[in-house]
């Protein structure tokens, strides 16, 4: 679950809560899938931000076009990674706010907050002990069975 947090620069804002396959969009509308939050503002894309959950953790998509337009994700020591256009970035524990520009006029400042799942291999490691445990147990159970069955002679 994700737990998506916006504020726009006119002071609109608002939450939404993504489960599964849900995904957060801003942008102007016109697509297939309207955006989550839309703008009429003819400088920002369809799609400009797309915030979803992925294999490796949440992930933000650059969709934004133009050389204007800066979107950076913002980690708690202030460092910002910029993403290029039609590219992700990963959040992380310590990298959850996004902020998206055009030119020096800030749009709009998401965070996500989601629980810490760990690395994918973190998480196939668990998955496979789990997997284990669950066997190891199976086979303790039918043993159990085969001996506490009624005796014949």
């Amino acid at each position: 679950m994700l737990i998506v947090r916006y504020h726009l620069a006119s002071g609109e804002s608002g939450e939404d809560v993504l489960v599964d396959d849900d995904k957060w969009s801003f942008g102007r509308p016109g697509t297939e899938e309207p955006p989550t939050v839309s703008t009429d503002d003819r400088r920002i894309s369809r799609g400009a931000l797309v915030i979803r959950d992925s294999g490796p953790g949440p992930v933000v998509y650059r969709g934004q076009r133009g050389e204007v337009a800066r979107v950076g994700l913002i980690a708690e020591d202030g460092s910002t990674t910029w993403l290029s256009e039609a590219k992700a970035g990963l959040l992380t524990d310590d990298a959850r706010r996004i902020e998206f520009h055009l030119g020096e006029e800030h749009v709009i400042t998401v965070e996500v907050d989601f629980a810490d799942r760990g690395s994918v291999k973190e998480r196939r490691l668990q998955a496979l002990a789990e997997a284990e445990e669950a066997e190891e147990a199976a086979k303790a159970e039918k043993a159990e069975e085969a001996d506490s069955g009624p005796d014949t002679l």
